[in-house]
């Protein structure tokens, strides 16, 4: 009874919510009909919506954007759609209405399958037609220096009946600025002093340069020790971007590295992959980055992580060493469990649910190059396009 009540009051809200929303926006009462919420996220609700003069047949998803919503985040992710949207699997966009402070994108609309769904059997052949769906919407996306930095299973649309594929939701998206290597100074005054100087300037000069030399520099005694000396806390804060949901988010983006490139995109890609390899949704529980830094740890093992870590100039310390575990065994232990075979003692079910589901070596290779902790060697969208897995 008290769930019945609850769900009427939750109907209600809704539609008192679109009421408000076409009472805003009054162009939409007259284009479509609204029939209700299908999606909704932190910054957005997402309705389904038909458009009056095609007879119910054109269907389109409403993104109601939350007034408090930034206009610059608001603007990027109008232009991703704008400029990226529409091609490779990549959502595309057919309206935008703006009254004051309400936005609402119009989208095409694609009926999709729940990731929880699929994840458990989902077969090789399947598989790589997802992969390479998802892969050849990164690389687009890619190629225009946009960070999605929110890949995952629910902004990854996928119609299993129909084969259809949508990447959807650029509302974390940024521009990744290619890092340039500093000049270098001596060449620099070289050409500079191309003229003859009187030996008192560069008298002068070498005063300088030497007076600069002279200047002790201040060193840290606290680095990788339970404490915080005086000089680390009058140091200006680190920021780094930390967008992304729990359980997807690459280490260099749990370690707080300022310079993040779209590679973050490919590993939470490889996050899903290993969801699919696994038959396990979610793979990782993190409610926090600790606990997510603890998880992979767990996979990969402490000695590979504190390389990593090393190579974006930070520490992590460990009470003990974590040896890390086969990620072949694992998918394979994984999968058992979640089809109820672990205890089973029937092996001839055991052998055909794995004869089903046995993914080559080539699947578990291209998984941890998706996965490699360190992003400047991890695969890029077209290398892993290229990769044998898809070619068998």
């Amino acid at each position: 009874m008290e769930k019945k009540i609850q769900l009427k009051k939750d109907n209600e809200t809704e539609n008192d919510n679109v009421v408000a929303l076409m009472n805003t926006i009054p162009l939409l009462k007259d284009l479509f009909h609204i029939h209700g919420k299908v999606g909704e996220g932190t910054f957005s609700s997402v309705y389904l919506a038909t458009l009056k003069s095609s007879d119910g047949s054109k269907r389109f998803a409403l993104k109601h954007l939350v007034p408090t919503r930034h206009p610059e985040k608001i603007e990027r992710e109008l232009q991703c759609m704008q400029q990226i949207g529409g091609k490779d699997y990549v959502v595309g966009l057919e309206l935008c209405l703006r009254n004051f402070e309400t936005v609402v994108f119009v989208m095409p609309y694609m009926r999709h399958d729940r990731f929880s769904d699929y994840v458990q059997d989902m077969t090789v052949e399947e598989t790589k037609s997802y992969m390479v769906a998802l892969l050849t919407a990164l690389r687009r996306v890619h190629q225009f220096n946009i960070i999605h930095r929110d890949v995952k299973p629910s902004n990854f649309l996928y119609d299993r009946c129909n084969k259809k594929y949508l990447l959807v939701d650029f509302g974390l998206a940024q521009e990744y600025v290619t890092e340039t290597k500093p000049k270098n100074l001596k060449s620099i005054n070289f050409e500079a002093q191309s003229i003859k100087r009187k030996r008192s300037d560069e008298n002068s000069l070498n005063e300088t340069f030497s007076s600069r030399k002279k200047i002790p520099e201040e060193k840290c005694y606290c680095f990788g020790k339970p404490k915080v000396c005086s000089l680390c806390t009058s140091r200006p804060e680190q920021t780094a971007p930390r967008a992304g949901t729990p359980g997807f988010r690459a280490p260099e983006v749990l370690l707080k590295h300022p310079s993040q490139t779209p590679a973050i995109d490919i590993w939470a890609s490889g996050v899903m992959m290993l969801c699919i390899l696994s038959g396990t949704q979610p793979f990782f529980h993190s409610p926090d980055d600790c606990t997510a830094l603890a998880e992979i740890t767990t996979i990969f093992g402490s000695s590979k992580m504190q390389q990593c870590a090393h190579k974006l100039g930070k520490k992590i310390i460990f009470n003990e060493d974590i040896p890390g575990v086969d990620i072949v065994s694992l998918c394979q232990k994984l999968q058992k469990r979640n089809k109820g075979l672990l205890n089973t003692k029937d092996h001839s079910m055991y052998e055909k649910v794995l004869s089903d589901n046995q993914f080559p070596k080539e699947a578990y290779n291209l998984l941890l190059r998706l996965l490699d902790l360190d992003y400047k060697t991890r695969l890029t969208a077209d290398q892993a396009l290229n990769h044998p897995f898809f070619k068998l």
